[in-house]
């Protein structure tokens, strides 16, 4: 009985926590992987290049749609911003809490626009009325 004596180094070595934020890898962890999977693959049955290029292209297409997802998050921080400055010198009015007044700053917590009425700070989803 032969038995395999392996020199490679653990998959959980070659991706360390600090690699995934949360459960997703980064890629450097995905192409460590691939060199991984190059490695271990049997000799007799290789894997297809076709299948090479379709985890690229998989990988690829991930890493674009993460891009928009970060591009579109900056677009609506931006929106969220210009549409807080324009309700300076406005009268608003919330249902929630009753708030209501001339909207006389915008500060931003937290990365958030607040609009400060009479003191108060008021999340401008709140707002029901603007004149």
């Amino acid at each position: 009985m032969i038995t395999a004596v392996s020199n490679q180094p653990a998959l959980s070595a070659l991706v360390s926590p600090t690699d995934t934020a949360g459960d997703e890898l980064d890629r450097n962890a995905f192409l460590r992987l691939l060199i991984l999977q190059i490695e271990m693959q049997d000799p007799l049955e290789p894997m297809q290049a076709h299948d090479y290029l379709a985890q690229l292209a998989e990988f690829s297409t991930v890493e674009q749609l993460q891009s928009t997802n970060l591009q579109l998050s900056i677009l609506y921080q931006a929106q969220a911003v210009s549409q807080a400055l324009l309700l300076i010198g406005r009268n608003i009015s919330t249902g929630d809490d009753g708030v209501s007044g001339m909207v006389d700053a915008v500060v931003f917590t937290d990365g958030q626009p607040k609009l400060i009425v009479d003191g108060q700070e008021v999340d401008p989803g709140d707002v029901t009325q603007v004149w």
